[in-house]
């Protein structure tokens, strides 16, 4: 079938043929055309007939067009005669009435063998007609007992060429990146472009040339993807920074099976603490020596993600699974006990180590799914916390919970110190693993109130709050403070029996700042609770043996990343596993990569109230119950511009949903 007539605003060309569909279903009576009654046509009112009328582009001639009709028990199928006709009509009846049908095209054209594919579902019922306006999918109710499809087939962009100019150069220079694209159709908008790179800076990231730029050595890749508002195409090409001398003194990398000392800070986000000063607030950073001389003497990251609650974060830390893979996606979900934990592996494969957990939970309500979960010694709080710091109940693998008359955050403290010296004078040669799940600065019910911690654990003023007595429970930023300033005290205290050339500390946060005590200052939008950088963003500190490099990293960084990073340091030939990606490399390495190229972080009660944000190093996708934004972390990170709707930012678009559709695959149901 050869349709030479008008365009029609269709590009012809002999590598790319376009193809319209137009399926309609007539009124009751056969359309006039090539197709025959492929059926006995029905008078019952429960008996509904699809119409089609098929209009080829110019220059196209087809060598088939074939249908397929199912549901509701019924399935129906069969070719349709093109002839040498520009237009095809006709009608497929005795479909019974019924919700849920699905119509599958497929037309194959002569000139190059291009198969064009596409399906909708729609529903008939008796007496009434449906009508759906959709790129071959969709439904809706109508008036006689029919559907009708308008469809049409997007020819994609094609990427000509990419060319990285020079391919090798120094730290500090750049990279100059151009590109050659074309839109066949030019529709349905115009090109966008997104330039995207593992390391590194892209001037312009959205222009069709750009410049690379490093300051650090390392060899990345750098991707152009290219959208026309549909569909994409994508080149990559790799680009290698080096130093102009190579130090040949790579430092000490530390015993091949250091001790792993684990500190998971309850409810501190990232503008919390000194270490990063650039997200202070309005009320300045508490003075924290201790976690300031971690940062000081090891390694900060800078773009270091948790959930936005503590239950998921703590379940993707043992499982290294993000929370939709294993149902933990709210406050006081449970961890399935087949979950292969982090525990259960290092046992199996690691046994030299000493296991101890002390601390915060929360992934399970009795000691029983404590030693399910792998865990061997626990002493600490089941829950999400304790209602008083200087009064409250202590769980163990070891006795039956009692009431602990002690400051917890002491208690927790003297429980590792013990662990230390009593591994230390039995088992010295054995390297130790501790899992240290610090509840404070976390308040005493869920965001509200803060009980200020002994007066010897802290120096913060607290006249403008009027002097409250240790104990007291009020909340207000200055509590909050003091609760941070005694954690980090006891840190100290901790980190003096720690021996540093033989023990890697990773210091990180669950989730970020409590609603009532957010400074609003800062940059960082929202608060705990949120998909939003202040929900979510977190601090990251790992120092001691194995970790030569000084400073600040801007590798992604995600909490289930924690459990092929303990696997890795403690001699389990693991860099990815699950959701988990390894940063060991990273702390001897600046030329190293993790291998994440996104971080994901999600919460939601299961079934509703949904929300979950993916991002690469500059932008990120936020799913906000049922809403979509698109954030430049780089040009606006207090996401304040929602970019999603701007066509420039299309191919951006489509990177990020990429990536969902490819989580999509573990879990359909969540992803809208």
């Amino acid at each position: 079938m050869k349709h030479l007539r008008g365009r029609r605003g269709f590009v012809t060309k002999p590598a790319t043929v376009p193809l319209v569909l137009l399926l309609a279903l007539g009124a009751g009576a056969p359309l006039a055309g090539c197709v025959g009654d492929q059926e006995n046509s029905a008078e019952s009112e429960d008996i509904g007939s699809l119409g089609l009328n098929l209009a080829v582009a110019p220059g196209v001639t087809l060598l088939s067009v074939s249908y397929e009709i199912s549901g509701n028990g019924f399935q129906k199928s069969g070719a349709i005669d093109v002839g040498d006709s520009p237009t095809i009509s006709g009608i497929i009846g005795g479909i019974p009435a019924g919700n849920g049908y699905t119509i599958a095209l497929s037309a194959v054209s002569v000139e190059d063998g291009t198969t064009f594919t596409g399906s909708a579902t729609f529903n008939v019922s008796a007496g009434q007609t449906t009508s759906v306006t959709i790129h071959l999918k969709g439904s809706g109710a109508g008036k006689n007992g029919s559907v009708s499809v308008n469809g049409t087939l997007n020819i994609g962009p094609v990427l000509d060429e990419l060319t990285a100019t020079p391919t090798t150069v120094f730290v500090g220079g750049q990279v100059s990146l151009s590109s050659v694209a074309t839109d066949p159709d030019e529709a349905p908008s115009a090109l966008s472009y997104y330039w995207s790179t593992t390391g590194g800076v892209i001037d312009n990231p959205i222009a069709p040339n750009a410049k690379l730029t490093s300051d650090t050595p390392g060899t990345f890749t750098v991707k152009l993807t290219v959208s026309d508002g549909e569909l994409t195409a994508t080149k990559s090409t790799t680009i290698q920074f080096v130093e102009q001398e190579v130090s040949e003194n790579p430092g000490d990398t530390g015993p091949e099976k250091p001790n792993i000392l684990y500190l998971l800070i309850d409810d501190l986000g990232a503008e919390g603490i000194g270490v990063y000063p650039e997200l202070a607030g309005d009320s300045g950073q508490v003075p924290t020596p201790n976690i300031q001389a971690l940062a000081d003497n090891g390694l900060v990251f800078d773009n270091a993600w948790a959930s936005p609650v503590c239950s998921p974060t703590r379940g993707t830390v043992i499982s290294g699974l993000y929370g939709h893979r294993t149902g933990v996606t709210q406050v006081g979900n449970v961890l399935p006990t087949s979950t292969v934990t982090l525990f259960d592996r290092l046992s199996a494969e690691s046994p030299t180590y000493d296991q101890a957990f002390f601390g915060k939970y929360h992934v399970g309500t009795n000691v029983q799914h404590v030693k399910d979960l792998g865990i061997t010694f626990f002493k600490g709080i089941l829950g999400g916390g304790v209602s008083d710091y200087f009064s409250w109940p202590t769980a163990s693998t070891e006795a039956p919970t009692f009431t602990n008359t002690k400051y917890a955050t002491t208690a927790l403290t003297d429980y590792a110190v013990d662990f230390i010296n009593e591994h230390e004078a039995e088992k010295p040669d054995d390297p130790w693993f501790i899992y240290q799940a610090y509840n404070a600065p976390h308040a005493t019910g869920a965001n509200s109130p803060f009980q200020v911690p002994p007066a010897n654990l802290h120096s913060v003023d607290l006249s403008s709050v009027g002097n409250p007595a240790p104990g007291v429970n009020a909340t207000n930023i200055p509590i909050y403070k003091a609760n941070i300033q005694a954690l980090d005290t006891e840190l100290g205290r901790l980190l003096a029996e720690v021996d540093l050339e033989k023990t890697t500390i990773i210091f990180q946060g669950d989730n970020g700042t409590p609603p009532p005590v957010k400074d609003t200052g800062t940059e960082l939008r929202n608060s705990k609770g949120s998909v939003y950088e202040g929900g979510v963003r977190v601090p990251l500190i790992v120092a001691g043996a194995g970790v030569t490099r000084r400073g600040h990293e801007d590798d992604l960084f995600v909490a289930s990343d924690i459990y092929a990073t303990v696997l890795e340091l403690s001699g389990v030939n693991v860099s990815h596993v699950n959701n988990s990606y390894s940063f060991k490399p990273l702390l001897t390495d600046e030329s190293a990569t993790n291998g994440r190229t996104h971080s994901f972080s999600e919460i939601s009660n299961g079934t509703s109230n949904r929300r979950w944000a993916i991002k690469d190093k500059r932008y990120k996708l936020v799913y906000n119950v049922g809403t979509r934004e698109l954030f430049d972390l780089a040009l606006d990170p207090s996401e304040t511009t929602n970019l999603y709707a701007d066509p420039a930012y299309a191919a951006v678009l489509s990177t990020l949903e990429a990536e969902i559709a490819v989580l999509k695959q573990d879990a359909p149901a969540y992803f809208p």
